[in-house]
């Protein structure tokens, strides 16, 4: 099955930092704006109809991204809250209707439906702290919002968006720590490197605090832990800490540092992942 997606960019000066998609043949429509062009936003066509948004950091390069979920009654007008109250988002995307044919029982539903997907996602750290129950909804309007639902998520795969949990297939191969006393495996699925569940990590060794990075690594791994106990990717387990979904990440590094609680080299921590990078040459 194929489909079309059309991009209009508003301003071909803030081409990257301002766009609007759409497939024609679908009412909705998404906005994708840095924090500094919400009020052009609200001037666009639709800008303010009933929305649904995701709100984005701009994390570092193989660090888990974190994502805050809402709902507007007033489209881009509700950022302008979050510009002031949540410092870590650098891009939104928001989705609404043509015909602004999304209500608050649409609305309410589709974020609902997004934060408890992403509780089990590979990629994604969820901001949201308030994990509301389902929202009661009609047998008869489920389907039409499970076809909303379908196409924001295939509008969010058209910018490299995808919140599922990574699976492994037949295809993939693990690979283990060089050291058997890290109890841990990874796999390689569409160039990311996945932490399997099941595996254990730790927090990093105490030394590092007094690393001449001035405990750069050790803050910024003792946030990761936080952040994944805190979005219930990881539990508690005689110390250490337990993966609860599959983590991905951009490279294997990450991967190995978290596992052993120290710098790490991933192409040389993992037995025959350097085998791997050769064979990509």
């Amino acid at each position: 099955m194929q489909k079309t997606i059309t991009y209009l960019y508003p301003d071909v000066t803030k081409a990257s930092s301002l766009k609007v998609f759409q497939d024609r043949t679908n009412q909705i429509r998404a906005f994708y704006f840095t924090r500094d062009h919400i009020k052009d936003v609200e001037k666009l066509e639709m800008g303010t109809n009933y929305a649904v948004y995701f709100l984005f950091n701009e994390a570092e390069d193989n660090e888990i991204t974190k994502v805050y979920i809402g709902q507007s009654t007033t489209g881009a007008k509700r950022m302008l809250a979050h510009e002031r109250s949540k410092k870590f988002w650098s891009y939104c995307i928001m989705f609404v209707t043509d015909n602004n044919s999304f209500d608050a029982m649409t609305i309410d539903f589709i974020e609902y439906y997004f934060i408890d997907k992403l509780r089990n996602s590979s990629a994604f750290i969820l901001e949201n702290k308030d994990l509301r129950s389902e929202p009661n909804i009609s047998i008869f309007d489920k389907p039409n919002l499970m076809a909303y639902i379908d196409q924001i998520e295939f509008l969010l795969k058209a910018e490299g968006i995808e919140f599922n949990e990574l699976k492994i297939s037949e295809s993939n191969d693990f690979y283990y720590p060089k050291n058997n006393r890290f109890k841990a495996r990874i796999f390689v699925q569409d160039g990311r490197f996945v932490l399997h569940s099941g595996s254990y990590i730790r927090r990093p060794i105490e030394s590092a605090r007094n690393w001449s990075d001035g405990g750069k690594f050790y803050n910024r791994y003792t946030e990761i832990i936080d952040d994944l106990l805190q979005d219930n990717k990881i539990v508690e387990a005689n110390g250490y800490y337990q993966t609860l979904v599959n983590l991905s990440f951009k490279t294997p590094s990450m991967i190995a540092s978290l596992i052993s609680g120290n710098a790490e080299n991933g192409w040389l921590f993992f037995e025959n992942l350097a085998q791997l990078r050769q064979s990509r040459g």
